[in-house]
């Protein structure tokens, strides 16, 4: 099975679980808390494997950037996709804490985890520099509309995450509670980076078929 088969699989991995989990565990409330909380409760094994399978999704894409695209940007992206990567490893296998904790009673896993999920911002870096390698690389044009179209939606999707969460956090001191509606869109903003990986390489993928 090769590298971008792989990522595919990862990537459809995650969305399946943290679909199922919504139904799983019913006392995680989506509109305000996040996905790690699902990892403290009812079947938060699951949980915890939706994240490495994201990991490895990010990994087998970066691997392969690295491996076969001769660009430089191409090889920029990728080492992104792998910080990334170890930011999904280190959050299935470090819990949160849970949202009601204050920061000075915060564990040791809390904290790595909070810092793990900060990796992620990676991932998002690293999109720039891989749909610029479809407009670029001739065998890769076919599909630039598609991916800068992702890319732009994705890159949306993240701004308006960080100003609504910059709005609700700065009247609730940093505090994610029930006042602070931004659990939705953070599982968007997770599940689009998903979505952006499968078409990622999907469209590699194809492009390795017919050359």
């Amino acid at each position: 099975m090769n590298k971008l088969t792989i990522s595919k699989i990862g990537a459809i991995g995650f969305f399946v679980l943290l679909v199922l989990l919504h139904f799983i565990n019913t006392s995680v409330n989506p509109i305000w808390q996040p996905i790690s909380e699902y990892a403290l409760g009812t079947a938060g094994w699951l949980m915890k494997i939706a994240f490495i399978l994201l990991g490895i999704s990010f990994l087998s894409l970066g691997l392969y950037l690295i491996k076969k695209l001769p660009n430089t940007g191409s090889k920029i992206g990728g080492v992104l996709l792998i910080i990334a990567s170890i930011g999904n490893f280190l959050a299935g296998i470090f819990n949160t804490d849970p949202v009601s904790n204050l920061p000075e009673n915060m564990t040791i896993n809390g904290q790595i985890h909070n810092a793990a999920a900060g990796l992620l911002a990676f991932m998002i870096l690293a999109t720039l520099f891989i749909t610029f390698q479809f407009r670029k690389q001739e065998k890769l044009k076919t599909y630039k509309k598609s991916i800068t179209l992702l890319t732009s939606i994705l890159w949306g999707l993240e701004i308006i995450l960080i100003a609504v969460m910059g709005i609700y956090l700065s009247e609730t001191n940093g505090m994610i509670t029930p006042e602070t509606p931004i659990g939705w869109l953070g599982r968007i903003v997770i599940v689009f980076c998903a979505i952006w990986i499968w078409f990622s390489a999907n469209y590699l993928q194809k492009s390795n078929l017919k050359n």
